[in-house]
């Protein structure tokens, strides 16, 4: 049986215009099978038409700590709570003081016109759906998502009071979820979890008894309406709060994402968004099952994975590239499934025309690994490298080295992988001079892709949230949040995702807006990675590759940090370079140097000599060969990201909808 009353799933701001959403994909498609009939509204890209380009941007780059896109559409949101708007812009620009052409006065201007658009808009995204005349309308809700929903879903339940609204996604697990259905009246339903298996049997519940639906008759994850008089439900969580989960991967259906083409073909920007697919082949992370990082609060109350076998998998990436036209793959797995190297990698090498895909994976591949990678179409990887100091990788139980992140980095220069990163600071317990030793490392890696540095953020479910205590920190919402929702400090601890620790005073994503004499070290690690940046921006890119005659290496040098722009190593220099290419215990290398009848003092002058020419460099005991081999592989360019590309340089004419 069929029916023919729509439900709507919405996609609010701010989520990524080229891409579609493949929480609602999922949904719909689970929606079609139980045979309802859904739509995916995409407001995220009528926002993008309806402020322009050039206020996009903006938006779209500020860390979701900091609320501001919460913020500007609060005032819908929360008509009744009035703070004060200068003293929220007035944190906003101390915290984050980095902008180029506006003064101070010109961007508090536009972020408040800004504020002053947004119920125009949201009366116009409500008008868009109501024409559907839907039955329900649910909100996925994942960073600055979901002060943009409530707007929405109160405007629609004013405007339509027979209208069931729902939510869900990731600003909905758990105590986040529960707390936004016992605060926001307006939010009839909110699913704790994943949502694909019972998703359509409560729809169809919904249909036939609209808000009267029994707390024992709701399933696990979903608090309705009853809830807010008969009380909340517990479970064996660790906060107590039921969440819903799926145990096979491999019956989910492939996501529908036929209502994000067909809007995004009919959009002003369409000749600049450049769509890529996003898929999942596993949930939560093998391991984060053995070693949660400090830092992760992904997941929510349940790391353990589960994945879709690796034959199903690449069938499945052919299947939807073919389905949409697209040869861009986005893996959204928290980590790529181990047995995926071995028996899905050979089908998608195997292909004339090779997919560009994107998977998080964990730093620990080996150099064969990269290899298999980029030869199936793996060009674009995050692997979690995180920092270049093994003391501050073991704080965080990464479960890698400072050594192995530069091997890493050198192996997808080689073989044309490019690498998401960033290096993670201001870990409780580390130390400045550790960042002292670092910075003269970074130089030498000028022809290696960089990363930015990027203070630590706390977030809800990771090891530093839930043991605050133990690692001395005193764990507070993030400040920003007091200015967007009507709630109490102890209400907000329930519905916020990032926190700030009360003890430091200086919060705030960039090392300028810190006492830089307090942290010389870090200071001096930040204007290292600055110009590492620049370097790797420059028309000409650095380089150091090398060739092997058999008898003499010719490496070719071209970082502003050489010593010569060639080097010809030969004998016991060269036996070096080449045991360092692999990244040798510096033991192991003497012991073998040492019995060819080479003295000790001769490989302590040879290795002495390959470092002062800045060829290697000794990290964990090792000695790390930086050389790449010629010829390597060009990196895919910024463009050509598999999570699809949206073109930011120009806007076209009439992109206004105010």
């Amino acid at each position: 049986m069929s029916i023919d009353v729509p439900i709507v799933l919405v996609n609010m701001p701010m989520s990524a215009v080229e891409r579609p959403s493949l929480a609602l994909g999922l949904l719909k498609s689970a929606l079609t099978q139980a045979g309802l009939q859904a739509t995916i509204a995409y407001p995220n890209i009528w926002f993008l038409e309806y402020i322009g380009i050039a206020d996009y941007g903006p938006l779209e780059s500020c860390p979701p700590e900091e609320a501001l896109v919460d913020w500007l559409f609060a005032g819908v949101a929360f008509p009744d709570f009035e703070p004060e708007e200068s003293a929220f812009l007035d944190l906003y620009f101390e915290r984050n003081p980095i902008h180029a052409g506006k003064s101070l006065a010109e961007r508090r201007a536009n972020f408040l016109r800004l504020r002053s658009l947004i119920g125009g808009f949201i009366d116009w995204t409500a008008d868009k759906i109501l024409e559907q005349r839907p039955a329900m309308v649910g909100c996925s809700s994942t960073f600055t998502q979901h002060v943009p929903s409530l707007a929405l879903l109160r405007r629609l339940s004013e405007r339509s009071p027979d209208l069931v609204t729902l939510m869900g996604g990731a600003n909905c697990e758990s105590v986040m979820g529960r707390s936004t259905h016992m605060r926001f009246q307006w939010v009839d339903y909110v699913v704790s979890g994943e949502a694909d298996l019972l998703i359509g049997p409560l729809c169809w519940d919904i249909l036939n008894r609209g808000r009267d639906i029994p707390p024992a008759d709701l399933p696990f994850g979903v608090f309705g309406p009853a809830h807010r008089e008969a009380g909340y439900p517990a479970a064996s969580t660790r906060d107590l709060v039921p969440r819903a989960v799926i145990e096979n991967m491999g019956d989910l259906p492939l996501p529908d994402f036929s209502d994000y083409f067909a809007e995004l073909n009919a959009s002003l920007y369409a000749d600049r968004i450049h769509a890529g697919l996003p898929m999942e082949f596993s949930r939560g992370c093998w391991w984060g099952e053995r070693s949660h990082c400090m830092f992760c609060g992904l997941n929510g109350g349940s790391m353990t994975y589960r994945q879709k076998p690796a034959g199903q998998a690449a069938e499945e990436m052919i299947e939807m590239s073919a389905r949409y036209g697209s040869s861009r793959i986005e893996a959204v797995d928290n980590i790529l499934a181990t047995d995926y190297l071995e028996k899905a990698l050979p089908r998608l090498t195997a292909l004339p025309e090779k997919l560009a895909i994107f998977f998080e994976v964990k730093a620990n591949l080996k150099r064969h690994e990269v290899e298999k990678l980029a030869a199936a179409g793996v060009r674009w990887i995050q692997p979690g490298i995180e920092s270049l100091d093994t003391r501050v990788l073991k704080l965080m139980r990464k479960g890698t080295s400072s050594a192995h992140n530069v091997q890493l980095l050198k192996w997808c220069r080689q073989h044309g992988v490019r690498v998401s990163w960033s290096l993670l600071w201001g870990f409780p317990g580390e130390s400045d001079p550790w960042y002292t030793e670092m910075a003269p490392l970074l130089p030498l890696l000028h022809h290696l892709q960089p990363g930015p540095a990027v203070r630590l953020r706390y977030q809800r479910y990771s090891p530093y949230h839930y043991a605050a205590e133990k690692h001395g920190l005193k764990l507070r919402p993030a400040v920003s949040y007091r200015y967007v929702y009507p709630l109490s400090e102890r209400d907000l601890a329930d519905q916020v995702y990032y926190f700030e620790d009360s003890e430091d005073d200086d919060v705030g994503g960039h090392f300028a807006a810190r006492d830089a004499s307090r942290r010389p070290g870090l200071r001096a690690v930040a204007k290292g990675i600055d110009a590492w940046l620049k370097a790797w921006y420059e028309p000409k890119l650095s380089m150091l590759s090398m060739r092997d005659s058999g008898d003499e290496i010719i490496v070719e040098d071209t970082r502003a940090i050489a010593v010569e722009r060639e080097h010809r190593v030969r004998g016991l220099e060269r036996e070096i370079l080449l045991a360092a290419d692999e990244g040798s215990p510096e033991t192991r290398l003497r012991e073998q140097l040492s019995g060819t009848n080479v003295m000790q003092a001769e490989i302590e002058a040879a290795i002495a000599d390959m470092i002062a020419r800045k060829l290697i460099v000794r990290l964990d005991a090792r000695l790390v060969g930086l050389a790449l081999w010629h010829p390597y592989t060009p990196i895919p360019p910024m463009t050509a990201f598999p999570g699809g590309y949206f073109d930011r340089r120009a806007a076209p004419l009439g992109t206004s909808r105010e």
